[in-house]
C-alpha cells in the first residue's frame, strides 16, 4: 500500500491502472479510494464491519466517511450492525447488501482418485483415524492410545502419517516392536484385514488419507516446535478433529472449530485414546464432520457473490464499455 499522500497515490494508480478495486472491512484511505475513483474504477466495498468504521476521524469528521463511501459503485455489510452504521453515514439503505462475513475456508488437498478406489475397497468400511504429519516425539502416544482404541473398536485402523521417510521407518520399526501388524504405504502394500497400522510417509499424499479418515489427529500439536496443518483444509475433508494444546498460529481456527462442535482438544495419551474411541462411532464422527463442514463453507456465498461482480466488471471492461 502506498502511503495517503494524494501525489503518492494519483502515482500509484496511473501506474496499476486497477479496472476494480475491493476494499474489505473499512478503515478507509481517503486519498487512494478518491485517487482510484477519478481515474474510473469500479469500487467495491465488501464484508463491511462496523468496527472498520469507528475510528477518531471517523467520529470527529463524519463528512469524510459519507464522502468516501459515495465513491463506491457496489457495497456489502457483514451483519445488521454494520448496515446499520454505513447508513448512519449517509449510504442509502437502497444501495447496500446484506451478507454472510467472509471467512477462511479450507483448500481441499489433491488425491489419486485410483488409489482412493483401490483402497475404498481394501478397507471395506472399517473405521479409520489418520495422525497427520506425526512428529517423533509424539509416535509413542499415538500408538499407545491406538492400542487402547482398538479394547473398544478391534477393527480399527489407524494411518500413521509423517513427513519424514526416515521418521516413518522409525515409527514402523518401534510400531512392529510393540506386537503391532504393520503394512507400509511405500511398499504399495494395501492394508488387509489384520492390518492395525498402515504407515504413510509422503506430504502430497496426506489428501488421500484425510478422505478415509473418519477422525484425524493433527500431529505436531502435543509438543511445541513443529507445524501443524492447517485445521480449516483438514476439516475440509469431511473428517472429525483432534488436537492437543500447541497449535502455533491456528489458535483462531481451532476455537472456532471448536465452539462449532467439530473439533476435540486432547492433553495427554491418556485422553488423546479415549477421544478416538468416542469420535470413532459413525454418529459422533458424522456429526463432527458436519460441523467442520459448515465452519469452513461459511461465506462461501458471499465469496461467490465478489468473484461473479468482479467477473461482470472485467468482462465488460474487456468488450470496451462503460
Amino acid at each position: 500500500m502506498p502511503p495517503d499522500h494524494p501525489v503518492v497515490t494519483d502515482a500509484f494508480i496511473a501506474h496499476w491502472a486497477p479496472d476494480v478495486l475491493i476494499w474489505a472491512w473499512g478503515d478507509l484511505l481517503p486519498n487512494l479510494i478518491l485517487s482510484a475513483a477519478e481515474k474510473g474504477t469500479h469500487m467495491m466495498l465488501v464484508d463491511a464491519a462496523r468496527d472498520g468504521f469507528e475510528s477518531r476521524r471517523d467520529r470527529w469528521l463524519p463528512e469524510v466517511p459519507r464522502a468516501l463511501l459515495a465513491q463506491f459503485d457496489h457495497v456489502t455489510a457483514r451483519d445488521e450492525d454494520a448496515h446499520l452504521r454505513l447508513a448512519q453515514m449517509g449510504r442509502p439503505v437502497s444501495a447496500m447488501e446484506l451478507a454472510q462475513p467472509l471467512h477462511p475456508f479450507g483448500k481441499m488437498m489433491p488425491a489419486v482418485e485410483s488409489d482412493l478406489a483401490d483402497l475404498a475397497a481394501a478397507l471395506g468400511g472399517r473405521p479409520t483415524w489418520l495422525s497427520a504429519r506425526t512428529s517423533p516425539a509424539e509416535c509413542p502416544s499415538v500408538l499407545a492410545a491406538h492400542k487402547t482404541a482398538l479394547k473398544a473398536s478391534h477393527r480399527l485402523l489407524l494411518v500413521l502419517h509423517f513427513s519424514d521417510p526416515a521418521q516413518a521407518q522409525e515409527a514402523e520399526k518401534h510400531a512392529s516392536d510393540q506386537g503391532l501388524r504393520v503394512a507400509n504405504w511405500a511398499d504399495s502394500a494395501f492394508p488387509d484385514e489384520n492390518t492395525q497400522i498402515l504407515i504413510a510417509d509422503e506430504d502430497a499424499e496426506l489428501g488421500l488419507w484425510l478422505r478415509v479418515a473418519t477422525v484425524t489427529f493433527l500431529g505436531g500439536s502435543m509438543r511445541t516446535g513443529s507445524d501443524v496443518c492447517d485445521p480449516y483444509s483438514v476439516a475440509a475433508h469431511g473428517t472429525a478433529i483432534i488436537y492437543g494444546p500447541h497449535v502455533g498460529p491456528h489458535v483462531d481456527a481451532f476455537t472456532r472449530l471448536m465452539n462449532a462442535g467439530a473439533a476435540r482438544i486432547v492433553n495427554d495419551t491418556t485422553s488423546l485414546g479415549r477421544a478416538v474411541g468416542q469420535m470413532i462411532t459413525p454418529d459422533h464422527a458424522a456429526h463432527m464432520a458436519m460441523a467442520g463442514w459448515d465452519v469452513v463453507t461459511r461465506g462461501a456465498d458471499s465469496l461467490d457473490r465478489i468473484i461473479s461482480l468482479t467477473q461482470t466488471r472485467l468482462d465488460a471492461r474487456h468488450k470496451g464499455k462503460p
